[in-house]
């Protein structure tokens, strides 16, 4: 079961429809499943997630973790800057 959180506090999805109107463009919206974990937030005046940012995927992420890695001395040497 989804339940909603404005503020921190449970409502009911009766009552989501008006609170959506009136608190969610002051306070955070969550969206919980059963055990609570939150599995989407709704921030009020938040910028949107850019197109550049949205389009690197986990495997991306972790490729680039995986390095390779340049210490800050062999960057300033390539860079030309030591």
């Amino acid at each position: 079961m989804v339940m909603v959180y404005v503020g921190g506090k449970a409502v009911s999805w009766a009552d989501a429809e008006k609170l959506f109107a009136e608190a969610a463009r002051t306070q955070a919206v969550e969206f919980r499943d059963g055990s609570g974990h939150v599995f989407a937030t709704s921030v009020p005046n938040s910028a949107p997630i850019p197109d550049w940012e949205a389009a690197i995927t986990p495997e991306e992420t972790a490729r680039r973790m995986a390095g390779p890695f340049l210490t800050l001395a062999e960057y300033r040497k390539q860079t030309g800057q030591q």
